[in-house]
């Protein structure tokens, strides 16, 4: 479930994000699992997004990379 949402969520246009949340939660009930992430790695990853590379880094974009 966690990888169908996390490798999906980025490429899916923000109206759409709800519908294909409810679509992972009809496929996976009751099973909620929040993204697996390592917290100085998307520190680290923001940072150098703004900083060094002068992008405006997003949640999604993090999430991705990490």
């Amino acid at each position: 479930m966690r990888a169908l949402r996390d490798f999906n969520m980025p490429k899916i246009v923000t109206d759409d994000k709800p519908i294909f949340l409810g679509l992972i939660g009809d496929l996976f009930p009751k099973i909620e699992q929040d993204p697996k992430t390592d917290p100085e790695l998307k520190k680290l990853v923001m940072k150098t997004a703004k900083h060094d590379m002068g992008y405006i880094p997003e949640e999604a974009f993090a999430l991705k990379i990490v």
